[in-house]
């Protein structure tokens, strides 16, 4: 077993870094006894040195599954500027190039293989087959596998599968935010801790991030909310993040922020991939002031010098919010997380949520006739086929009542943030009473200090009159 304190001396040669922060230190020493761990750890809390560090002390190669290829290849190129050997294996990647990874791989050249979950059901064969056995398995965003999670995806549910293909190698798996429940799933899905007595090392950190200050502001129309996105945003102390609920209010937003002086872009899945990367790459460089996103906006974004997150109306999740709030103030700094709401704010989520789960009858006429899927909504045909995937796979017929638990935990969420944008009290004991963490007033809320929040969020000059007008006008020239 490798010594804790020798750890950290790589930790110091090889990373830079002076020491291990006491939840990093917690989690290496469970991987380095070879122990199944789960670790959830807040947005900057440094969890890819959890598994980064023990791959260069254990030898052998450490794979590390994570879900998005932008994500795997940042992961890579951070890894490589430490001087780890590292690749990654996705399916953007040409054949040629995927048979030379492997080929490190066989001659021991790796110490980390980043990898879809997609891939793993090809690639843990092919390992086993060269007599290559991961001397550490490392699961990035591991809520992915909860059905009960904010981000489910199906692929996430079969890295069990790979695992016991490797004859079960130690795992550690890693998440920003589960509730409870979402823990108890990941550790049956993966079955952390099989054969142990002890079951797995769970280390559950504090939630809290005390930098934060959140805020809920009203509004009694969509030109009042597009008025005040663009105040909050004008008036921002640093960067800013502003998170809309359409690809096209991302792009309108931003162009109208463009024509108030502020250097802003769009970001979604529907532009190109390198557009995405240069958006990216401008922003963690500091040349943009405010990316205006959807969801797609998220993990993986290193930019410590974000001091607001405005979300336009709430997200489908106190997780989802929680994450994506939690992109300000990654250094320690002082930071604002603002949900605007609004009377129609109800209805939109309840769209979002039929469109989301559709119902039996509207499943079943969509998968019988193509042309009604293919005229259908965009966000009711990914659904549709997203849900052919999920309740046909592998089973003779539907398990429809797995999409009712599904549609009902979704309805308890929403009613989470419905509770989070209406309370009288803190606001942040709302957040982190939905993750099991008891909390008493935080005194950073607006609700909790609201003299002392209204003065941080500053109060609308005289002139904010002539400010909404300008924002009108813009809007009605077609910005």
């Amino acid at each position: 077993m490798v010594d804790l304190e020798a750890a950290e001396q790589v930790l110091r040669q090889r990373f830079g870094l002076a020491a291990l922060r006491p939840a990093q230190r917690r989690v290496v020493a469970s991987v380095l006894r070879g122990r199944d761990a789960l670790a959830v750890l807040p947005t900057g809390a440094g969890k890819s040195v959890c598994y980064q560090l023990p791959a260069v002390v254990l030898g052998g190669v450490t794979v590390v599954v994570s879900p998005l290829i932008a994500l795997m290849d940042d992961q890579v190129r951070a890894a490589r500027r430490r001087d780890l050997g590292a690749a990654a294996l996705h399916s953007a990647l040409p054949a040629a190039e995927r048979a030379a990874v492997l080929g490190r791989v066989r001659r021991g050249e790796l110490q980390l293989l980043y990898v879809a979950p997609e891939s793993l059901e090809r690639l843990a064969p092919e390992l086993a087959g060269m007599g290559v056995r991961p001397a550490l398995l490392a699961v990035d965003e591991a809520h992915c596998i909860s059905e009960w999670g904010h981000d489910f995806r199906p692929s996430y549910r079969r890295i069990g599968a790979a695992r016991r293909t490797w004859g079960m190698p130690p795992t550690l798996a890693l998440t920003g935010s589960a509730t409870p429940d979402v823990r108890a799933d990941i550790c049956a899905s993966l079955q952390l801790g099989a054969g142990s007595p002890r079951g797995p090392d769970v280390h559950v950190t504090s939630f809290d991030r005390p930098n934060l200050a959140f805020a809920v502001r009203a509004v009694r129309s969509e030109s009042a909310r597009r008025a005040l996105l663009a105040e909050l945003l004008v008036r921002r102390d640093g960067l800013a993040l502003a998170y809309l609920p359409t690809r096209l209010m991302t792009e309108s937003v931003a162009r109208t922020l463009a024509r108030l002086g502020l250097r802003s872009a769009p970001y979604h899945a529907g532009l190109a991939a390198e557009l995405r990367r240069e958006i990216l790459d401008r922003f963690l460089d500091g040349a943009l002031d405010v990316v205006c996103a959807t969801s797609a906006f998220g993990m993986g974004i290193d930019q410590p010098r974000v001091r607001l997150v405005v979300h336009w109306t709430a997200p489908a999740s106190p997780e989802a919010y929680y994450q994506e709030a939690g992109r300000a103030g990654r250094d320690g700094g002082e930071s604002r997380c603002v949900l605007l709401a609004g009377p129609g704010d109800a209805a939109l989520r309840q769209r979002q949520l039929e469109a989301s789960y559709p119902g039996r009858r509207t499943l079943e006429r969509l998968w019988r006739d193509p042309e009604a899927l293919r005229r259908a909504a965009r966000p009711v045909r990914e659904a549709a086929e997203r849900w052919r995937g999920e309740l046909l796979e592998g089973a003779p017929g539907a398990d429809w009542g797995r999409l009712h638990r599904r549609r009902r935990w979704a309805e308890a969420r929403l009613d989470a943030m419905e509770r989070y944008a209406r309370t009288r009290g803190c606001r942040r004991a709302v957040l982190l009473g939905w993750f099991g963490e008891p909390v008493e007033g935080c005194q950073r809320c607006d609700r909790c200090a609201a003299s002392r929040q209204a003065a941080a969020m500053g109060r609308r000059p005289a002139a904010f009159g002539a400010f909404v007008a300008r924002v009108r006008a813009l809007l009605h020239a077609g910005a």
